[in-house]
């Protein structure tokens, strides 16, 4: 009697499953779905019937499919359960699927998704306008933002990026606006112009774009509090070299490049002087590595450290390096002038105060392109 049962259970499954041959396969898909949607489960006898019942009655090949798509641990945990008879609750979640076949892939934060990502998981991204973010300028605006950027979480929960530069420096700003998105505003009783941005999306793709750069110690607290926020990984800060457009970044932002008279010999010479600026010493440290120089502790205004490079041969090398990393403030076309500077100065042309003299033109047109503010 008991055999006669079970053979008639069989016989209606295989009608059953003749039944909805003629289905389309995209229903019974989606009836595969309606079945893992949340299921309440207890002891071993539920959890066996649920998935015989899919496995052998629906076409095998359907559930895989359904579990490439929709890739969850349950698998694991019905076998723990079936051992153990633990009463559970089982939710699905929905995973993208990333094609293996695609060596080159991209990242388009618009929607706050990851599409793709390349073999060695190096993220590209795209700017407003469908354009590849270069690693060189994301150097540069890594060094800019740890100089004058700002990163934070609210107490709502809500991520915000901010950067202030001088009133002079507005295109700059305007370059990172047509990068990622976000407002600018000018400061009130300031000669400073703001960008800022709390929209999700732009913050995203900013972080991503600064994530693994960034080296300033509290630009790096203000970054991860971001990244958890944004649920992005944090990445290990990269060590910059001579070969890596941050110190140009930082030059635009805390640097200053200038020369100055001073009496030598019963005359005057001038002295060239290219420094950065920063709270922390342990922020400038890659500097004497990457280009020489030194840092000493300057007392005026609240006390910080600044690295300085005063000697020719090293701004000669500096020179060269601005050649291929140029900075984009208005500090930028006086790296250019470097080397004629350094031309004059050898030749003292600066000297001859004879106003028709050719000596003396020269002299004063160099300091007009010196001392341009655009």
């Amino acid at each position: 009697m008991f055999v006669n049962l079970i053979k008639l259970y069989y016989i209606k499954i295989i009608t059953f499953k003749l039944n909805i041959i003629n289905i389309n396969f995209n229903l019974i898909i989606n009836i595969v779905k309606i079945y893992n949607k949340t299921i309440y489960v207890s002891g071993y006898s539920i959890i066996n019937f649920i998935r015989k019942f899919i496995i052998y009655t629906f076409n095998p090949d359907i559930v895989k499919y359904y579990y490439k798509i929709y890739n969850q641990q349950i698998t694991k945990v019905i076998n723990y359960l079936l051992w153990v008879g633990i009463s559970e609750t089982l939710r699905t979640h929905k995973n993208y699927i990333i094609n293996p076949l695609i060596r080159k892939m991209s990242i388009n934060i618009n929607n706050n998704d990851y599409n793709n990502y390349n073999n060695n998981n190096n993220i590209i991204i795209k700017d407003s306008h469908n354009n590849e973010i270069s690693f060189k300028f994301r150097e540069w605006f890594a060094g800019l933002t740890d100089g004058d950027g700002y990163l934070y979480v609210n107490k709502k929960g809500h991520v915000g990026y901010e950067l202030t530069l001088p009133s002079e420096d507005e295109k700059v700003l305007r370059i990172i606006q047509n990068k990622f998105g976000g407002n600018i505003h000018s400061r009130g009783g300031y000669k400073a112009i703001r960008y800022r941005t709390q929209n999700r999306a732009v913050v995203y793709k900013i972080v991503q774009s600064l994530n693994g750069l960034i080296i300033n110690n509290i630009r790096l607290s203000q970054l991860h509090k971001v990244c958890l926020a944004l649920n992005i990984p944090i990445k290990e800060s990269i060590v910059h070299t001579e070969n890596s457009a941050y110190m140009s970044g930082l030059l635009d932002s805390d640097g200053t490049i200038n020369f100055y008279k001073y009496s030598y010999n019963d005359n005057y010479r001038y002295q060239l002087t290219i420094s950065i600026a920063n709270k922390s010493r342990c922020n400038l440290e890659f500097l004497l590595k990457s280009f020489g120089g030194n840092i000493y502790f300057d007392r005026g205004g609240n006390g910080s450290y600044k690295w300085s490079v005063n000697s020719k041969l090293l701004h000669l090398k500096l020179y060269g390096y601005f050649l291929k990393f140029p900075p984009k403030t208005i500090k930028g076309h006086r790296t250019f002038l470097i080397e004629e500077f350094h031309d004059l100065n050898f030749k003292k042309v600066y000297l001859d105060e004879n106003k028709l003299s050719l000596n003396y033109k020269i002299w004063q047109n160099f300091l007009i392109k010196w001392n341009k503010k655009n």
